[in-house]
């Protein structure tokens, strides 16, 4: 959660700019609601979005509060956790160009054939319309307290338990999946690992910077990209919170349809990657730990398992990330503010609504006075403005996330310390804690060099590979405690 933090806070803040700026009729004309391009316009929105599978809940329920159909809806959802700026920065620093934009075009192909399926399909019959479309409010305070509004209760409520799904389906892979089980036969010449690998990221939850990681590591070491791409569509496109989404709006036999289109496209241009992309020859023998986060922690007693035990890692994880990610600490806590804020709301009920700000005015009211500081937009110019500051904000938050390559190197050398003085010590469980710490670092290199238009040598990024399996190593063969 810590590390999906930025994406979620992103998610419920481009929830409220779209009701409380954009409006549920402005929606509804980007998005071309009564056009077949919806499903393409909708492709073109969530590429601009830098936020997570879950962070797209609270958009998707806007959108659908727009009228916007429920396939359109679809196809962005698919999308945008996997093809955002950040995503897409993160995966050219790990992953060749061609290779990247071949699994570009195949989700392109993936999100909007649902899509144009769905609302052929289902929406035309399902859809229900709205009772009347909400306005975007004239006044700038009540736009900026609908947006807020908005934000805030967008992850309380009936999508609370989407994100309570999604995530206990993780932790029940991460209980009962043995560890290494996907270390070895995740080669291209297994025809089933597409299949399995696709079992596996059904209830897998994967930040978009996350997924891009484990897609280098796949590629670096030569396994199978239809295992990525399956990983990437079925794991950080989509995940058990969407699936419950879909059946409570619409019954189990269109979630149905909808797993089945997901599941064949994906297989079906992961198995084409295969046979068409020249990789590395790894072998049956061979092993990765590339898919290790999706199993069971190793050598975990049944003592040391309880309340105590799960606090400490929480703990852990919190700890490590205020040493290497800044920008995560920052996104939890805006986090835990706006649940705080969005509870209280909740509790509140009726007698904090904003509502009656959403309702259409009459002609004859007077609208605000436009000023420098203050003025009228298009809706072309709004939504070109709120895009732009996403882009701004994402901007910013990948340059904080991935400091300057010499300020990481000089963190990698006091970490390095701390691991062996933790090494000298026998402190196993400091040492795992230092070794992560080390891998994130160093994962970030060539990304922090790609920002700053440095180019990385096939000699650094081998090296740089050769430290990572070495910490991978490492840190399997360290017994906690």
């Amino acid at each position: 959660m810590v590390a999906a933090a930025p994406f979620l806070v992103a998610g419920v803040f481009a929830a409220g700019i779209l009701r409380g700026m954009v409006g549920g009729e402005r929606t509804r004309s980007i998005l071309g609601v009564g056009h077949w391009s919806g499903p393409f316009r909708a492709w073109g929105l969530g590429v601009l979005l830098p936020i997570c599978s879950l962070g797209a809940l609270p958009v998707a329920r806007e959108l659908r509060r727009a009228g916007v159909p429920s396939g359109t809806v679809l196809s962005f959802v698919l999308v945008a956790p996997v093809l955002n700026p950040v995503s897409i920065i993160y995966g050219l620093s790990h992953i060749e160009p061609i290779t990247l934009l071949y699994f570009a075009v195949g989700t392109f192909v993936v999100s909007t054939g649902i899509g144009l399926i769905w609302n052929r399909v289902v929406s035309d019959r399902r859809d229900p319309e709205p009772e009347w479309l909400e306005v975007a409010p004239r006044n700038s305070l009540d736009r900026l307290a609908v947006a807020g509004d908005t934000a805030a209760r967008g992850l309380v409520g009936p999508v609370f338990v989407d994100y309570g799904l999604a995530l206990l389906a993780v932790g029940f892979l991460g209980a009962f999946l043995p560890h290494g089980v996907l270390q070895t036969g995740m080669t291209r010449d297994n025809v089933l690992a597409p299949i399995i690998m696709g079992l596996v990221a059904i209830p897998v939850y994967v930040t978009p910077t996350d997924v891009m990681m484990h897609f280098g590591h796949i590629v670096r070491d030569g396994y199978s990209l239809g295992a990525a791409f399956a990983l990437i569509v079925l794991g950080a496109g989509a995940n058990i919170g969407v699936a419950n989404w879909l059946r409570r709006d619409y019954g189990v036999k269109p979630l149905l349809l909808f797993v089945g289109l997901l599941i064949g496209a994906t297989l079906v241009i992961g198995v084409t990657a295969d046979r068409t992309i020249v990789h590395g020859n790894a072998t049956m023998e061979d092993h990765t730990h590339a898919f290790d986060p999706f199993t069971r922690l190793p050598r975990v007693s049944k003592e040391d398992v309880g309340p105590r035990w799960v606090i400490s890692k929480v703990g852990a994880s919190i700890r490590k990330h205020e040493a290497s990610g800044t920008a995560e600490i920052v996104g939890f806590t805006l986090l835990g503010v706006i649940i705080s804020i969005g509870l209280v709301l909740r509790l509140l009920g009726d007698r904090v609504s904003i509502d009656h700000l959403l309702k259409p005015q009459a002609a004859d009211v007077p609208e605000e006075a436009a000023s420098r500081w203050n003025p009228t937009l298009s809706p072309r110019q709004l939504v070109a403005a709120a895009a732009m500051s996403m882009l701004g904000f994402a901007a910013v938050g990948l340059y904080l996330f991935y400091p300057p390559p010499d300020e990481l190197v000089d963190d990698m050398k006091v970490i390095r310390v701390e691991a062996y003085d933790a090494l000298r010590s026998q402190n196993a469980e400091e040492l795992r804690r230092r070794i992560v710490q080390w891998k994130r670092l160093a994962e970030k290199l060539p990304t922090s060099a790609f920002l700053r238009g440095r180019d990385v040598s096939d000699s650094g990024r081998e090296s740089l590979q050769d430290l990572l399996y070495g910490l991978d190593t490492l840190e399997q063969h360290v017994a906690p405690g």
